[in-house]
């Protein structure tokens, strides 16, 4: 923190800071930390040893300025969101969202994605930081599956090839890499290779769930062996498949909303709340 290195003790102790940073700027009851950290395992006189944590973690974060101060029953880990980067993550992907031009949208979301290194609280165990953990890596994939989306409309195919192939072969079953692969390899004149990837994620769907590819990649699979000259369109106009995009989108703000209330955790379930209606926003404005 501050650009100094400090020490924050065992993983369990780091467990208390990891909620209470998530939960910056807010009080967080000692109760609820109690429960996030240990689950339905709370150890003997929880309170007694949670106070224990957070004296400890009061003192190493005095030494770079941070204050942790106890208020109306819990704590308050007292700093600016934006110096967290969960939260500057986040606002990033949101600015992104909001904008129509894609080289501001590539600049927002390689932004938020460099903000990301390695796994999230990594070396840290417990339910509700796994459910929270599940959320943010949905959130990096949503943010890179943007970012594909805004390099496509400014006609920057060729080069998203590579990380394309890399995203498809990260989540073999998921549509949306293969549907950006597909078009990116057409547009840079590889019309056979799409065509390739389509046979390929026909058959890990059917292998993984016995099922095919959704409608939306099938009609674009049809249309390229048709040779649609729609598909080489003028970069920035909606190409197919952005509907199914946005539907998905919602769908993950849906369940990412579902995961937070799950969890308890306000902050995260008003981000998703936030998250579904500027997509929702973004499906009306689209006439999607």
């Amino acid at each position: 923190m501050a650009g100094r290195r400090i020490e924050l003790g065992h993983a369990r102790q780091r467990c208390v800071l990891a909620v209470l940073l998530i939960e910056a700027g807010q009080v967080v009851p000692a109760w609820t930390l109690i429960d996030r950290v240990w689950g339905h395992e709370p150890p003997d006189g929880g309170l007694n040893v949670l106070y224990a944590y957070v004296n400890r973690l009061r003192k190493a974060l005095a030494t770079v300025g941070v204050s942790l101060p106890r208020r109306s029953g819990g704590y308050l880990l007292d700093i600016d969101r934006e110096t967290v980067d969960v939260y500057r993550f986040q606002r990033l992907i949101a600015a992104a969202e909001g904008t129509a031009g894609a080289a501001v949208a590539i600049g927002s979301l390689d932004a938020a994605l460099a903000l990301w290194r390695g796994t999230p609280f990594a070396g840290l165990t417990g339910a509700w930081l796994g459910k929270f953990r599940e959320v943010l890596r949905d959130q990096r994939l949503f943010a890179v599956v943007e970012r594909n989306e805004a390099a496509l409309r400014a006609g920057r195919d060729g080069e998203l090839v590579a990380s394309l192939r890399e995203l498809v072969a990260e989540y073999p079953t998921d549509e949306r890499p293969v549907r950006q692969l597909m078009l990116a390899l057409h547009r840079s004149g590889r019309t056979a290779e799409a065509l390739d990837q389509y046979q390929r994620a026909h058959r890990r769907l059917a292998e993984h769930s016995g099922g095919e590819p959704g409608p939306e990649l099938r009609e674009l699979h049809h249309r390229m062996l048709r040779d649609d000259p729609a598909l080489m369109r003028e970069r920035g106009v909606r190409f197919p498949g952005q509907q199914n995009t946005l539907e998905q989108t919602i769908g993950r703000y849906r369940q990412a909303l579902a995961i937070a209330r799950e969890i308890g955790d306000r902050q995260l379930e008003a981000s998703a709340l936030q998250g579904a209606r500027r997509a929702l926003s973004r499906r009306t404005s689209t006439g999607a």
